[in-house]
């Protein structure tokens, strides 16, 4: 009885004011060492053995992103809004009452002078209305929940991008460290040697100038770095005090360069791939339960030419007289059929079949230039490699030569110097690839490599605050 007494107590409402302050201290205070993300960690595969884990990379951070980022928030309110409206689709008409009373003004033979009624409405939908109602309902609902991994995906894509770039600009920083050393040695060199009337001062000025432009793009890049942590931070759903208590590692480049060639040298894995995406990408199975919605609207339209019955069994009570009555009520639809609606149902649903199509033709786009730009760019890396190969086996014969004393320390600094552009020719080759591998990773929808992990089931991820 109590159970029954407590379903049908009128709910209150309670004010929800937001502190902006509150929000802004809670977004600082966010620490990826905190027990309750460490747990996370663990229910995603991590021995606890390794926790907290001491050395970050793409995986840790992407991991961090989909338990701390603030689009996920969104992704999982409007999916609970989503399923609070499948709930509404579901109920049914409340029945209504109503009562009258009279009083007569004559009365006799001791008659009662009152008279009473009371009549109950139950109303009754008809042609399926309900069902249609709480399957669209149902397919938005499923919608939402797709757009929590297609959110998830989102954010998992940006902050990779932010690791590319971020990780490239400390491999810029290095070779540009390096080759500002060099030059600084041939201009020292060149210096003495134009004191010396050995070589004029043209060939020293032009390494001079040289020698500028590396220390200035050296600087360039070296400001460029503080930016691009405090948006791989962000994108990681952390301040950037946050991500300053964890050390970030750069990821073994022989073994990606590894798995690169592996998807290059199989054409049929790409065609699978593409393939699958073509059926299985997120954006693809919202467009599919949007229709679906679509569709369950149109039903529900078509229903609606049906008219819904309201019975009204009622009492009265008529000075002295019992009186029972039964009525039956609806609203006739001869006029219109509900004909506009219906067309704006057919309408609406040839809108999300047109979505559909028109988003498989561009996935289809995206899928062939990617792919062959993908191929592309691991060809001419190949092409890069070949060409620092060549020039390190010219650099190791300059060493013997200058050791045997057939070459002297300019024509060395000056081959070094060759082999170092040689390397940041191959790095700038490397870094196309990665952004390539990237946009194919967009058009798929799917990590390219197999370690860099995504959570299964998203709608586990949604119920998790």
């Amino acid at each position: 009885m109590s159970v029954l007494l407590s379903g049908c107590a009128y709910q209150t409402y309670s004010a929800k004011p937001l502190d902006i302050t509150a929000i802004t201290s809670e977004f600082r205070a966010r620490d990826p060492l905190v027990s309750d993300f460490q747990i996370y960690l663990k229910s995603q595969g991590y021995d606890e053995a390794e926790l907290p884990v001491q050395h970050w990379g793409l995986n840790e951070l992407t991991h961090s992103a989909l338990y701390f980022h603030s689009d996920l928030d969104v992704a999982r309110a409007t999916w609970r809004a989503a399923q609070a409206a499948e709930e509404v689709a579901g109920q049914r008409q409340n029945p209504g009452i109503s009562g009258d009373v009279e009083h007569h003004s004559e009365h006799d033979n001791g008659i009662s002078p009152w008279t009473f009624g009371l009549a109950i409405d139950i109303p009754i939908e008809t042609a399926g209305k309900r069902q249609a109602r709480m399957d669209r309902a149902s397919s938005l609902s499923e919608a939402a929940r797709i757009e929590i991994a297609q959110t998830a995906w989102k954010v998992r894509s940006r902050l990779h991008a932010s690791w590319i770039d971020w990780q490239n600009a400390h491999r810029q920083v290095n070779l540009l460290e390096q080759e500002h050393a060099l030059r600084s040695e041939i201009a020292e060199m060149l210096e003495a040697r134009l004191r010396a009337g050995m070589v004029s001062s043209l060939e020293l000025s032009n390494a001079r100038l040289q020698l500028q432009n590396t220390r200035q793009l050296l600087d360039t890049e070296k400001a460029r770095l503080a930016e691009l942590k405090a948006r791989l931070a962000s994108h990681a759903g952390l301040s950037l005090r946050g991500l300053d208590k964890i050390q970030l590692s750069s990821p073994d480049q022989a073994l990606v360069d590894t798995k690169i060639q592996d998807l290059t040298g199989k054409p049929d894995l790409l065609d699978q791939l593409r393939e699958s995406a073509l059926l299985n990408r997120l954006d693809i199975r919202a467009a599919l339960a949007r229709y679906e919605a679509a569709e369950a609207r149109l039903r529900l339209e078509i229903a609606r030419q049906y008219p819904d019955i309201v019975l009204s069994p009622g009492y009265s009570y008529d000075q002295g007289d019992k009186i029972w009555s039964f009525s039956l009520s609806t609203l006739l639809s001869m006029l219109n059929r509900n004909r506009g609606n219906i067309a704006e149902a057919e309408a609406q649903r040839e809108v999300e079949a047109a979505k559909i199509r028109a988003l498989q033709t561009q996935i289809i786009g995206e899928l062939e230039s990617r792919s062959a730009a993908y191929q592309q760019t691991a060809s001419s890396m190949n092409d890069a490699r070949q060409i620092l190969a060549a020039q390190t086996e010219r650099t190791e014969l300059t060493v013997r030569q200058f050791e045997e004393g057939f070459a002297d320390r300019l024509e060395l600094t000056s081959t070094r110097l060759e082999s170092l552009q040689a390397q940041r020719n191959l790095l700038a080759s490397k870094i196309r690839m990665q952004y390539a591998s990237h946009a194919l990773e967009e058009a798929l929808q799917q990590p390219l490599e197999t370690s860099l992990s995504m959570p299964d089931d998203f709608s586990i991820e949604a119920q998790t605050e």
